[in-house]
Order: structure tokens, then C-alpha cells, then sequence
């Protein structure tokens, strides 16, 4: 009799051991057509050869009009690379939206690439076509060229997507860098 109570009393309290916790659950509600992951990283590959890296902090997928969208709410930073690995240019956006069946992917909010010369381009957004291999956009765009140290501004940009040809649609100006570096010392 004392083994049975004590058994009841083992499987109760194992019972009541593993049910949950109310604080481990998910609050709020859930969307079956909505996927997030959290520290996403991809590789994009054709032929086995690796075009280009993404990575980002959260994505978010859903499906649109029967087409895949792709949410980057907190940013994205993605490097292309030539075929034999070497990274060719980089981007990174504060938000971006990719459209998976169109491969198209806009980018937006604080726009900065940059290419293997070093030359930078900064701009609000961009919208990055996959299947063509170009940039463009009909923002403003500032564009720091490594070697002949310019800054030149302007509205709209295209490019190829690895940042290796480029063209400013509506130049609006253009200035010489002024090397900050220069001695001083005789000047009071």
C-alpha cells in the first residue's frame, strides 16, 4: 500500500513536472503564411561557383500575388564575388525587400557599395535586377572614386552589379578631395 502511494505520488509529480510553463510559451499571434528566420546567411551559387553572399540579421518570407517575397527589416549586407572567389564589390542597406520569382531586390535607407578599386557609392535606395546584373536608381547619389580622389553627385545610377562599370544619370557636381593630412605646422 505504501508502494502504491508512493508510485501515484512519483507519476503525478512527474506529470505535473512536465507540463509547461506558461511564460515559455509564444504570445501573440502566429502567421502559418510567414516565415522568419534570425541570423540568416546565404550563399547564391550557379555552376558551383558562388556569386554572391548575403547575410542579415532577420528575414521574413510570405507569399504575395503567388510570388515570394523576401523582408529584411533590419538590414542586409551582401559581397559578390568573381569566379574564383574573390570579392568584387559589397552593399549594405539598413532594410531591403527582394521579390525571389522577379530577382528583384530593393534597398533602402542608407544605401553604401563599394567596389574592388575602393571607390564608394552612397544613396537612399537602390534596386539591385539579379537576372540582368545591374543597379539602378533615380535617387540622389554621392560617388567617392578611390583613385582620382572626386566626389561626384547626381541624380539616378547604373551599374553593373559588381560595381565594375558605372554611370551617373544627371550629374549635378563634382569636387576634388582636399587631403586633410597635409602639415600644418607652420600655419598658427
Amino acid at each position: 500500500m505504501y508502494l502504491r502511494s508512493a508510485l501515484l505520488f512519483f507519476f503525478a509529480l512527474t506529470i505535473l513536472a512536465c507540463g509547461s510553463n506558461t511564460s515559455d510559451r509564444v504570445h501573440g499571434d502566429l502567421d502559418p503564411h510567414r516565415e522568419v528566420a534570425t541570423d540568416v546567411k546565404m550563399f547564391y551559387t550557379d555552376s558551383a561557383i558562388t556569386q554572391f553572399r548575403l547575410i542579415a540579421p532577420v528575414r521574413e518570407s510570405y507569399l504575395e500575388d503567388k510570388k515570394l517575397i523576401e523582408d529584411y527589416p533590419k538590414g542586409v549586407d551582401i559581397e559578390f564575388y568573381d569566379n574564383d572567389g574573390n570579392i568584387t564589390s559589397s552593399m549594405v542597406a539598413k532594410s531591403a525587400t527582394r521579390i525571389g520569382v522577379d530577382g528583384l531586390m530593393t534597398m533602402k535607407d542608407s544605401v553604401v557599395m563599394y567596389n574592388a578599386r575602393g571607390d564608394a557609392l552612397k544613396t537612399t535606395g537602390i534596386l539591385w535586377d539579379e537576372n540582368h546584373q545591374t543597379l539602378k536608381t533615380s535617387k540622389f547619389v554621392q560617388l567617392i572614386q578611390a583613385d582620382s580622389r572626386d566626389t561626384m553627385y547626381g541624380f539616378g545610377f547604373e551599374a553593373a552589379d559588381d560595381f565594375s562599370r558605372f554611370q551617373i544619370i544627371q550629374l549635378t557636381g563634382k569636387r576634388q578631395f582636399e587631403d586633410i593630412t597635409e602639415d600644418v605646422s607652420d600655419n598658427p
